[in-house]
């Protein structure tokens, strides 16, 4: 996902350079200092690329890689050791990033070993050491090895030389990564970041400070998608994404329906863990004026046809007598999509013979997420 310098929101990568296009020039660029003889053209460094690809990232893309190894033929490319070892640092310091758990460095570190060994262990031991440590380091920033301080000033490149355009950009980019955290959380987590930035690099603590402000005053526009979704299905997650396109973030917000009659899966957040999942059994404008103390809050609903937007609209205005400020938000779903429903799904389940043929209805988009290193980068 590329990003817009003026409006700061996700446009189109159709006028830049495409994926093809980017993976290319990287592999160009490894294979001018690849000493250790790496095979480029294997699956394995189709699986890192496809990593790169996951469509939760929208700062650690293959954007972020290619631009650490502009910098890197830019600046050290007369030594080419120093810069082969920079190139596979680059490389694989992201190739995990799932940040839930606060430990895609060390992920990132198995991913690299993992590789390295099904390759037959092609680099020295001391330079496959050395690339190993800076990846772990670039957690903290906290190595002090040539190869560590190179490699962080090109990580963080855009923070340290970036101008304030840059910054908020680069800030809503990690804002989207981290979307399953409530504001609370994501604000004092990203304060913290930048305190202990400022320390490490005492040259940026004004624009840290300017960051910090600007986090604990934004309002960002957030879309609150409501419904039971019992079970969540491909067409609720077409919603989502055309949600997604609107709102600076969207919250899935399950409920329950005393119309349906269906207890609430509490599993979603299993199914989306890479958005922030809430459930409430509160009347909806009580979440809305809870949510609102952070953010600009609007309702979203889907609509599969007229007759719901009926039930919509007349739902709208008891909405909005209790609570004046109520703005909503209606998502036609894709036509191929209006006969899918929570109903028929759970009327389909019930026979025993069905063998796995509504799997198609269910998303799995994301289920990556849940796959061991062997699954994600094996060849």
């Amino acid at each position: 996902m590329e990003y817009s310098r003026a409006s700061l929101n996700p446009v189109s990568p159709m006028g830049g350079t495409g994926v093809c296009q980017k993976e290319k020039r990287i592999r160009e660029i490894l294979a001018e200092r690849n000493p250790y003889g790496l095979d480029l053209g294997g699956k394995w460094l189709d699986r890192v690329f496809a990593a790169y690809r996951q469509p939760h990232r929208y700062f650690h893309t293959l954007d972020h890689l290619l631009s650490i190894c502009e910098q890197i033929r830019e600046t050290v490319w007369e030594r080419e050791e120093l810069a082969a070892q920079l190139l596979l640092t680059a490389l694989f310091h992201d190739v995990v990033w799932f940040p839930q758990g606060g430990d895609s460095e060390e992920r990132s570190e198995a991913a690299y070993l993992y590789i390295l060994a099904a390759l037959g262990e092609p680099l020295p031991a001391e330079a496959k050491e050395s690339i190993r440590r800076t990846i772990l380091s670039t957690k903290y920033q906290d190595d002090v090895s040539e190869l560590a301080a190179l490699f962080h000033g090109y990580d963080c490149r855009v923070i340290i030389h970036g101008d304030y355009v840059d910054l908020l950009a680069y800030e809503f980019q990690i804002f989207r990564e981290f979307q399953y955290l409530n504001m609370i959380d994501y604000r004092k987590g990203r304060s913290a970041f930048f305190q202990r930035f400022a320390k490490r690099y005492p040259q940026c603590r004004s624009t840290m400070n300017f960051l910090i402000e600007y986090l604990e005053r934004r309002r960002p526009r957030v879309g609150i998608y409501a419904g039971t979704f019992s079970p969540f299905h491909i067409g609720h997650l077409s919603i989502l994404e055309k949600a997604e396109m609107m709102f600076d973030k969207v919250i899935v917000a399950v409920g329950i329906n005393p119309q349906k009659h269906v207890e609430r899966d509490e599993r979603l957040d299993v199914s989306l863990p890479f958005h922030e999942v809430v459930y409430f059994d509160t009347l909806m404008v009580d979440l809305l004026e809870k949510e609102s103390a952070f953010c600009d809050v609007t309702l979203v609903r889907g609509l599969r046809n007229g007759y719901d937007l009926d039930y919509e609209m007349n739902q709208l205005c008891f909405m909005q007598q209790m609570r004046p400020d109520t703005h909503a938000v209606y998502i036609p779903c894709d036509k191929k999509l209006e006969h899918v429903s929570s109903s028929a799904l759970k009327g389909m389940s019930r026979f025993p013979n069905l063998h796995g043929r509504d799997s198609f209805y269910y998303p799995k988009k994301f289920d990556y997420f849940r796959q061991p290193l062997q699954e994600l980068f094996g060849f």
